[in-house]
């Protein structure tokens, strides 16, 4: 008895012990597959899985890459489809840009009617964050291309979107009520990615993202630069580039880019008719908004030339500003 009763005993504590982690880790591991299985790819839900350490639920500041998209004139694309042919489209639609979102190791924030709301570098910290997200961007507008033909075909609307993209520090993990709680991400710089991806339509590309975007890519994207803007609820303007493409580009490309940032220069240093030349140049060859925006400018400085004591103020205003080419 004296050997047989602690015997027995330790075999009931490591049964219990055993039991109650068991059903411990399954909710665990049910809570992880359930909260971000919607959200993220199997594959990060997988490593979520295998280390819950990595998750934090809290809130915290972290330094990531938050991608906003938008469809261009949605609402009167959408007057003119029925109910039905509304829910397919978008369906269709949303379930493609977040498989590419995905694909790219994003986690998919939200939807916003048809907006997307993305993010990279939680809740599994990824240090190619950036390079990431401009890749989904990339990819996200290769397959609207090849997508649009057929959207066509069974009388859907051909459509475009705009995509803003912003690295930086943020507030990250639940918010939400008591009863109803949302992982997400708050704070400035996510309001500056939404609003890069509304100054699509004025400029034209399909990408814009920030100078801080731009510095975290370092040189593994080739970038145009569009302009330096003070966008609402900022107070200090940030450069804003289009992405091209990833590598170095083909020599036809650079050319263009060098001789636009030339312009560009030039166009900073009040010497408009050099920079008008050289744009008017470029926009023959290749009719970009970009640069009908910037002959524009130009034709209007040259129309009303501003006073000798001006210093420069933003550029949404029309006013040349410095820009730094890096």
């Amino acid at each position: 008895m004296g050997v047989t009763y602690p015997f027995l005993s330790l075999i009931a504590v490591f049964i219990v012990v055993s039991v109650f982690n068991y059903f411990y880790e399954g909710r665990e591991k049910n809570f992880i597959r359930n909260a971000f299985g919607h959200y993220v790819s199997p594959q990060l839900v997988n490593q979520l899985i295998k280390s819950p350490d990595k998750l934090s639920l809290k809130g915290e500041q972290k330094n990531l890459t938050v991608l906003f998209s938008d469809i261009r004139g949605f609402t009167t694309i959408s007057e003119q489809m029925s109910s039905e042919q509304l829910g397919e489209f978008m369906n269709e639609y949303l379930t493609t840009m977040s498989d590419v979102i995905k694909a790219h190791g994003g986690t998919l924030d939200k939807f916003i009617g048809d907006a997307i709301m993305a993010i990279w570098g939680a809740p599994l910290d990824d240090e190619d964050h950036a390079a990431q997200a401009v890749r989904s961007a990339m990819e996200m507008i290769d397959q609207l291309k090849a997508s649009q033909a057929d959207f066509a075909a069974r009388g859907l609307p051909v459509i475009e979107i705009g995509i803003g993209i912003n690295t930086g520090i943020v507030s990250v993990g639940n918010f939400g009520s008591r009863d109803r709680f949302d992982y997400t991400v708050m704070g400035d710089n996510v309001n500056l990615a939404s609003r890069l991806e509304g100054l699509n339509k004025d400029y034209g590309p399909n990408i814009i993202i920030s100078e801080f975007t731009k510095a975290a890519l370092g040189d593994r994207f080739f970038c145009r630069i569009v302009d330096k803007v003070k966008v609402k609820g900022k107070n200090k303007a940030v450069v804003i580039y289009e992405p091209l493409v990833e590598g170095e580009p083909d020599e036809a490309l650079r050319r263009e880019v060098e001789a636009f940032e030339s312009a560009v220069r030039a166009y900073q240093a009040q010497e408009f008719e050099e920079a008008f030349e050289v744009i008017e140049s470029l926009y023959r060859k290749n009719p970009l908004r970009l640069y009908a925006l910037y002959l524009h400018r130009m034709k209007t400085f040259r129309d009303n030339p501003p006073p000798p004591t001006w210093r420069g103020i933003e550029s949404r205003s029309h006013q040349p500003e410095k820009l730094d080419f890096g």
